[in-house]
């Protein structure tokens, strides 16, 4: 029977990373199968629509949205996908096993997006898949390990509770690009600070500012991200009929004066001076916003 489904995927390294959207369908790998193609990984699965039922034994079992979906691929399987788009890990046995405490009890375990963990890692599996078209080869590197030390952290506390071997330094990276992502997605909103990111994501507010000491606070933080993006607008040729009042407020500032004081205080010059002297630059295509921000900076001197 034909059916329709797009795939889209990427290697990172010895991890495949792809995402599929299909209408329903089902899929099994009994004993021959397994035997025949040799398939020996682990498949970490995110559902980002519709449902799979997994047949357990005598149980049927549901994964929902959120919830994190483990196979491994030399087990067999009969599951059935709803009218689905999954994003799905496949990461070599070898890679994955070495950290787990039990390697070879996870088949067919569904750890519910309620747990704090578990929402995390949906989380970053989102904002790698999202983002690897602009990653460096490095870059891919850097997020399949943190993606693959949070998921070996995850099932060992799934395994041994408090008892488990958690990975800090993959725990922290994903944190910290699921907090950054928040971050991006609602400068817009004036509500944004951090007891919004708090509850939102269930950090604790130690962690959350222990995350951006570095960067002065995680409210000076939001306020640098703020400023960049007014930046682009104010030299936005598209944008040059958007009143500076209005760009204050598109961006989360409480009001134009606040906003023009927080402008001049970063770049050393005020929203109408740095539009003004847009005019002194021939072209802006192709730049992002850091590229503005040294202009900007070496126009100030």
């Amino acid at each position: 029977m034909a059916f329709r489904a797009r795939v889209e995927a990427q290697m990172f390294g010895q991890m495949l990373l792809g995402q599929v959207t299909s209408q329903t369908q089902r899929f099994e790998r009994p004993r021959r199968k397994i035997i025949a193609d040799g398939l020996d990984c682990y498949l970490v699965q995110v559902f980002l629509k519709g449902t799979c039922e997994v047949q357990d034994g005598r149980l049927t079992r549901l994964v929902r949205p959120g919830d994190i979906y483990i196979i491994d691929a030399s087990a067999p399987l009969d599951a059935v996908d709803y009218d689905f788009t999954h994003i799905t890990a496949m990461i070599p046995r070898d890679l994955m096993s070495q950290n787990l405490t039990r390697p070879d009890e996870h088949h067919r375990r569904i750890i519910l997006g309620e747990t704090p963990l578990a929402k995390l890692l949906y989380q970053y599996i989102r904002i790698v898949h999202a983002n690897r078209s602009g990653m460096s080869i490095n870059d891919g590197f850097a997020s399949a390990s943190a993606l693959l030390g949070l998921t070996q952290s995850l099932l060992n506390t799934c395994l041994l509770g408090t008892g488990g071997q958690l990975n800090d330094e993959a725990v922290d990276l994903s944190t910290r690009a699921v907090i950054s992502d928040f971050i991006d997605n609602n400068l817009s909103n004036p509500e944004l600070e951090p007891s919004l990111i708090m509850t939102a994501l269930g950090v604790s507010r130690t962690r959350l500012y222990q995350f951006f000491q570095p960067y002065g606070g995680v409210t000076a933080e939001i306020r640098r991200r703020r400023l960049r993006r007014s930046l682009q607008d104010l030299l936005d040729p598209s944008h040059r009929s958007m009143r500076i009042g209005g760009i204050a407020f598109r961006w989360g500032f409480s009001s134009e004066s606040h906003y023009i004081r927080a402008f001049k205080r970063r770049y050393e010059m005020t929203p109408g001076e740095a539009r003004e002297a847009r005019r002194l630059m021939p072209t802006f295509e192709g730049r992002r916003a850091n590229d503005y921000e040294r202009w900007i900076a070496g126009f100030a001197r």
